[in-house]
């Protein structure tokens, strides 16, 4: 997910600096009445929970129907996972949520608030089949939120329209490519394509220079033709044939993937891949804790996980999950996840991204 839709993970040295969230985006929340399944009257707790849109709470929905210990009134993120935080930081200490569904960032800034309940895994016996390295904690090393899926944010390719078969970043520059890529304007995908630079050219998050003197070659090059502001523009440019390369999130590629030959470059060595998770925070100072713990529990069964992952186009964390074949590519062994994956410090990407949303501004934004 980009940091303006949602949507990062993985099991190897998952620190404490995982991946990261939107927690920085502002806005209002839409709620979708719905039930889980009819059931009798007085069987079942009525939960609210917050989830993204489209697929994901499409999937969530299936997931909810396939049990009856509870009945739902979805509420829809809006502006990112962050977009959720100002709404119940105002009506604290009295949340109208019992679950919030969100990632890093956003989930460390419950943590901070001290808004979750405290997980104990006797409460939810599924967290045993998930990688225990990236289970959110406090300071304390009290279990904050729930995993339940993995998504990315990388380079790929039509390779039905490619003007060339793409091997390293520098290729990007190629004159071939004139007009042919696809980029993610300042608001997406909190900018990791720069930092994807500038780790290309020697630097990193916290040494982004180097990121940003590729970045003007790149602009000054003409190979850019379309700056996507939002993922559908990316999708339309992609499946238009405008445009054949790019950098973006899960769902855009995948949305380009349903019509059209896709190269995604997850498992090369030669670029890094940004992984993402999802999951549940569970929220304090409601009335039916057992009632939703139990239910993601239920929802991050191997069965259930499957179940999400085939709907939602995340890869399943549980353990005994199937991975479907067309999310296979976020599924890494620890020497691929070594190879290909890289975690930065999502402090200073948070931190550092109204300063390079100027720097875009300023240096880059010209010269397109």
């Amino acid at each position: 997910m980009t940091a303006t839709t949602r949507e990062l993970t993985m099991l190897h040295n998952m620190t404490r600096r995982r991946f990261m969230g939107s927690a920085v985006a502002l806005g209002a929340a839409g709620t979708i009445a719905g039930l889980a399944r009819p059931v009798a009257a007085g069987t079942s707790a009525d939960l609210t929970a917050v989830e993204w849109g489209g697929d994901v709470v499409e999937a969530m929905k299936q997931v909810a129907a396939a049990q009856n210990g509870a009945t739902f009134n979805w509420v829809l993120h809006q502006g990112g996972a962050g977009a959720i935080l100002p709404k119940i930081k105002a009506a604290w200490p009295n949340v109208d949520f019992d679950y919030v569904a969100g990632w890093e960032g956003s989930f460390n800034s419950m943590v901070k608030e001290d808004w979750l309940e405290t997980i104990n895994p006797a409460d939810i016996p599924n967290l045993a089949d998930i990688p225990e390295k990236i289970i959110i904690r406090d300071a304390k090393g009290n279990i904050k939120a729930v995993p339940r899926a993995v998504g990315g944010m990388y380079f790929g390719a039509r390779s039905d329209t490619a003007p060339l078969v793409i091997k390293t970043i520098d290729d990007l520059l190629s004159p071939d490519l004139k007009g042919a890529i696809c980029w993610p304007g300042p608001t997406q995908s909190m900018m990791l394509q720069i930092v994807a630079l500038a780790l290309h050219a020697g630097g990193s998050e916290t040494n982004m220079e180097p990121g940003w003197k590729l970045m003007k070659e790149l602009a000054k090059s003409g190979n850019i033709g379309r700056v996507a502001v939002t993922d559908i523009d990316f999708t339309n440019s992609l499946t238009s044939g405008e445009t054949s390369v790019g950098f973006f999130a899960e769902p855009g590629w995948a949305a380009v993937a349903k019509n059209f030959p896709v190269t995604r470059f997850t498992k090369d060595a030669n670029f890094k891949a940004f992984l993402y998770q999802s999951g549940f925070g569970v929220l304090k100072n409601r009335p039916n804790t057992k009632a939703t713990l139990d239910f993601v529990n239920f929802a991050i069964s191997p069965e259930m996980n499957a179940l999400y992952a085939k709907v939602a186009g995340e890869a399943p964390l549980n353990a005994k999950a199937m991975t479907p074949d067309n999310l296979k590519h976020l599924a890494f062994t620890p020497d691929e996840f070594a190879r290909s994956v890289y975690v930065p410090d999502y402090n200073v990407v948070l931190e550092q991204q109204d300063a390079w949303s100027k720097r875009w501004e300023q240096d880059i934004a010209p010269l397109l």
